[in-house]
């Protein structure tokens, strides 16, 4: 019995603990340590790990304020330990502001893109807090960016009683001011709008003056939202109609279709691979997409690696070469060319070929050439 409670207590936590620990001193930014982590038990769920030794750290603060705030556009919290003094804080996959867009070297227009997802995630992230009577207080170091490329609200160790949007409202216009100029720490109140784009000018100033005070982050939302608005423009409404497909009407969905295939080479790779081609699955897996999904999901298909298509776009094919519908199946086989060198045989001999067969006897002339036409690209 003794040595069974030995060896009970000196297990070392880092090894229980369901995500994996950094082992280097990871990337330092605004007083902690971060690295890239997975789930043990399942390599392909990413995290990112925050860690900090020391009894002044906030972070654990942070967990906890982090633990209760659920909300689509703040930081998810996914677990949290410490170990021999350090604090661990394990969040979904992401990485702060600064060092997203250093990474990402976006373009003019496709910066002003992403900015105004970004700025509208945050703005929407506000509103909830005061919403609930709170104030962050610290939004200009607090935002992070994940895999899809969605702006989320973290920090929360500064959190007050809200008053007046006003500190928020000036945070944030510092942080855009840096993000067209450069972060520099020095800055400690909104300058001139200096390389910020024109159409930003006017949101910039009312959240940066004094007046932010009498301001309602609601309105400024609906304001931005309305035409000519510097959230009004196509790679909004795109990956907002994407996030509300389920709730849109059927005569709204082709025309979007359409619209989405036109408009993919806005998406930076990021965004597209991680944001809008999950969307796209679940408009088939959850909705009535149907045949209008396959033109965007082959063409970004072509961006993801061998191992991440076999996860992602393989199972949604199996599930399109079972639909009852025939203009789904034709589509499908006429694109067949386009896919087939990503089907292993064992996918096609266990999964496809007895719904693909079924079309040698369908009652549909077009669906039964396309299925010996399929034959030749299934068989090299």
């Amino acid at each position: 019995m003794a040595s069974v409670l030995s060896s009970f207590f000196s297990r070392d936590p880092k090894s229980q603990f369901a995500f994996e620990l950094p082992q280097g001193s990871g990337t330092y930014y605004n007083g902690l340590n971060f690295a890239d982590s997975f789930k043990k038990a399942e390599p392909n769920e990413l995290a990112t790990v925050f860690w900090t030794s020391g009894p002044h750290s906030t972070l654990k603060l942070q967990a906890q304020k982090l633990r209760t705030m659920r909300h689509p556009d703040i930081l998810t919290f996914q677990d949290s330990i410490e170990v021999d003094n350090t604090f661990y804080l394990v969040t979904e996959k992401c990485k702060p502001l600064s060092v997203y867009l250093e990474d990402m070297s976006l373009n003019g227009t496709q910066k002003e893109f992403v900015v105004s997802w970004g700025l509208f995630r945050i703005l929407n992230a506000l509103k909830f807090l005061h919403e609930a009577n709170l104030s962050h207080e610290n939004v200009r170091r607090s935002v992070y960016v994940t895999a899809g490329g969605d702006w989320k609200l973290a920090g929360f160790d500064k959190v007050t009683q809200f008053s007046t949007p006003r500190t928020d409202l000036n945070q944030l216009a510092i942080l855009l001011w840096e993000v067209f100029n450069g972060f520099k720490e020095g800055i400690t109140k909104p300058e001139a709008p200096g390389r910020m784009p024109e159409k930003l000018h006017e949101l910039y100033k009312k959240m940066a003056t004094p007046a932010a005070a009498r301001i309602s982050v609601s309105d400024l939302i609906k304001e931005c939202r309305e035409r000519g608005g510097f959230f009004k423009n196509k790679f909004v409404d795109i990956l907002l109609f994407l996030e509300e497909f389920q709730l849109k009407e059927s005569n709204e969905k082709q025309p979007f279709f359409v619209h989405l295939r036109e408009n993919l080479d806005i998406f930076p790779d990021d965004i597209a691979k991680y944001k809008v081609l999950p969307k796209i699955i679940q408009t088939y897996e959850y909705g009535d997409a149907g045949p209008n999904i396959l033109i965007p999901l082959f063409k970004l298909g072509r961006l993801l690696a061998e191992e991440e298509y076999q996860r992602r776009i393989v199972p949604c094919l199996v599930k399109l070469f079972g639909s009852p519908d025939r203009t789904t199946r034709v589509k499908l086989l006429e694109r067949i060319d386009e896919f087939a060198p990503h089907l292993t045989s064992q996918v096609v001999n266990d999964k496809i070929f007895a719904n693909l067969a079924s079309g040698f006897l369908d009652t549909s002339p077009a669906v039964r050439e396309s299925t010996v036409k399929a034959m030749v690209p299934l068989a090299e």
